[in-house]
């Protein structure tokens, strides 16, 4: 019997230590349909996951699987596999009943390879007669061809024949994840559940990956953070809350677009509904005063001013029900995003460049990686770093910031630039003080507009008197980048910055960059936040055929990563048109905000207009 819903979980509930997680979450997976499961850090995307695959069981709800669990593959964030097992044999051993064939091959050829004085438990002859049976076994149940399609598939996603024999646990994060995923492939599952998949993935492999997904036609729910490879895959996203599951057609920008419209939506109905308080208040305010005046003049003998006394007392009366009624229905403020005005110090930017490399080589010890390097960071620049695991991405900003020194070559910094750096700034955060304090050794920061930016940053009420080491590295990031945003730094050198962040924060953060009036150098494999923000590409590749293979090339790119893309793939790209394009996204981005502070509506909405009618003739000509 064919069922048109391959998972079907209903009113799910779930507690940890007697604290409810989430309630009321509701949601379907279609027979080949692709899902996508967002929410804030600390929701529980990952107990919904394993209270799916049965691991652990819903509190509350019920859950139906019309795909039966043993047709199901599934990649987590952490994986147990024991000291020893190989990264080929961890891809064999998908399939069970061929890797314990395998294994049992493997023991009796190192039998029949031992003396007969050894105290054998059997004969020669027996263990040949065992293992030509087993042989045949597995020949005629494909062995080898499995074999051959474990190494294919290996080798599909980065794997050279070096990797086979190394054991999975000496793998990098990246390649644990690429491991999983192969191991995935070769069992050919029905239902796919991937848990942060991209999770310490280059570009390179989260492109294949993606394209293996597309191809794939089972059903597929995953967890991710990272929009693009939402945008690219999912058919449908839910957004996980405490207090159930809300459904959007598409990937992440269909749920951006639809959310927005809903905060547009909230925020109206919240202003009509602040109005509508404030004219209840004088109203019952008038009413009272009318009804004092009538009641102190009236007597038992003026019939008149005592019924004009009750009159009053009823309309004000009536008003205070109406505004307990409008207030039992009160929608709260929306959250419109992250704004912060950022007072630079007189003469901070004089000068136009802020740091210059020339003619730099560096080389770890054994390892060359690169020369030559020649890079100027001027004021404007947005500067994305990109490059495949281990290329040297972290190597190329530690040059920067001298944290590292050259083997040739100079790096040098104008006499007026201040670096703030991500990485650093991360590993300097005093365990023992609150996040409120930590903000609060800022210059010229005040409690009270340390905690609206703490706000900003999702950091709200008793959230800021956490200490520092009670926060998960999630929280530790948004703490850091809030007091680096604040240093007064002219050059924010950001390693990685949203990795461990959720959506909510990490658009927090790129609104945060879009207002930020220094230059910017990242690194990231977050794709949305770079083509969002960067007009710079530096792109870390291997050197030309005739230079030693492991020396790196650091290539610069003037224009967005959509352009970089672009011409790498030999596509024509006008970039004046795309220039043009990325400025007007940039402004509406801003008007918009100006929007949902309410700073003169008419003006911001004819303008938005405007600028969306452009875009719009604009995108038709690329």
């Amino acid at each position: 019997m064919t069922f048109r819903f391959a998972l079907k979980v209903e009113n799910a509930a779930k507690e940890w230590n007697g604290q409810e997680i989430f309630k009321n979450v509701s949601f379907n997976v279609m027979v080949g349909e692709r899902v996508s499961l967002i929410g804030r850090n600390g929701v529980g995307k990952t107990s919904l996951l394993n209270a799916v695959v049965g691991k652990t069981e819903f509190d509350a709800g019920s859950i139906e699987r019309h795909i039966p669990l043993h047709q199901w593959g599934w990649i987590e964030q952490e994986v147990r596999v024991p000291e020893g097992v190989s990264l080929f044999d961890f891809v064999f051993s998908a399939r069970v009943e061929m890797h314990r064939l395998k294994q049992k091959m493997e023991v009796l050829q190192q039998e029949m390879g031992k003396p007969e004085d050894t105290g054998r438990p059997s004969t020669p002859s027996d263990d040949l007669a065992d293992y030509l049976q087993i042989l045949d076994e597995y020949t005629s149940q494909g062995g080898y061809d499995y074999e051959r399609q474990v190494e294919i598939t290996l080798k599909q996603f980065g794997f050279q024949d070096s990797h086979l024999d190394v054991a999975y646990n000496q793998l990098s994060g990246g390649q644990k994840t690429r491991a999983q995923v192969a191991r995935l492939a070769v069992t050919s599952p029905q239902f796919l559940l991937l848990d942060e998949p991209t999770n310490h993935l280059d570009s390179e492999t989260m492109n294949w990956l993606e394209t293996w997904l597309k191809t794939y036609r089972g059903s597929v729910l995953f967890v991710s953070h990272d929009r693009h490879f939402i945008d690219a895959l999912a058919d449908t996203t839910y957004e996980l809350t405490p207090t159930g599951a809300n459904r959007y057609k598409g990937g992440y920008t269909a749920f951006r677009v639809a959310r927005d419209l809903e905060i547009k939506t909230q925020l109206a109905l919240y202003e009509r509904q602040q109005r509508e308080r404030r004219e209840l208040q004088e109203a019952i305010q008038r009413y009272k005063e009318w009804y004092e005046r009538a009641h102190n003049s009236a007597s038992e003998r003026d019939v008149t001013a005592k019924k004009k006394a009750e009159k009053n007392s009823t309309r004000f009366k009536a008003k205070q029900q109406s505004l307990a009624r409008l207030e039992a229905m009160q929608v709260k403020r929306p959250q419109t995003g992250f704004h912060a005005d950022v007072a630079f110090e007189e003469g901070a930017f004089q000068g136009k460049v802020l740091l210059r490399m020339e003619g730099v080589n560096f080389s770890y010890p054994g390892r060359s990686m690169f020369r030559n390097i020649r890079l100027e960071v001027t004021r404007g620049d947005r500067i994305g770093v990109i490059g495949s695991n281990g290329s040297g991405k972290s190597t190329l900003l530690r040059l920067a910031t001298g944290q590292l020194t050259p083997e040739k070559g100079t790096v040098t910094l104008n006499p007026q630039t201040r670096i703030g750096y991500f990485a650093q700034e991360l590993r300097d955060l005093d365990e023992k003080q609150t996040v409120l304090d930590t903000v609060l050794t800022l210059p010229n920061m005040t409690a009270t507009y340390a905690r609206t930016v703490l706000a900003g940053f999702l950091f709200r009420r008793e959230d800021v008197f956490k200490p520092i080491a009670a926060l998960s590295l999630g929280e530790r990031c948004r703490v850091a980048l809030v007091k680096l945003y604040f240093s007064n730094a002219n050059l924010l050198v950001l390693d990685e910055p949203t990795n461990f962040l959720d959506i909510d924060t990490r658009e927090r953060l790129e609104d945060a960059l879009l207002d930020y009036p220094g230059a910017l150098i990242i690194v990231s494999h977050d794709r949305y936040l770079l083509r969002k923000v960067v007009n710079r590409v530096v792109s870390i590749e291997r050197m030309a055929a005739g230079i030693p293979s492991e020396d790196m090339a650091v290539r610069i790119f003037e224009g967005t990563l959509d352009e970089f893309s672009a011409r790498a793939n030999g596509e024509n790209v006008d970039t004046t048109v795309q220039n043009e394009l990325n400025r007007l996204e940039l402004e509406l981005i801003q008007l918009m905000a100006l929007e949902a502070r309410g700073e003169d509506n008419r003006r911001v909405m004819v303008e938005i207009r405007s600028i969306r009618s452009k875009l719009d003739a604009l995108r038709e000509q690329l």
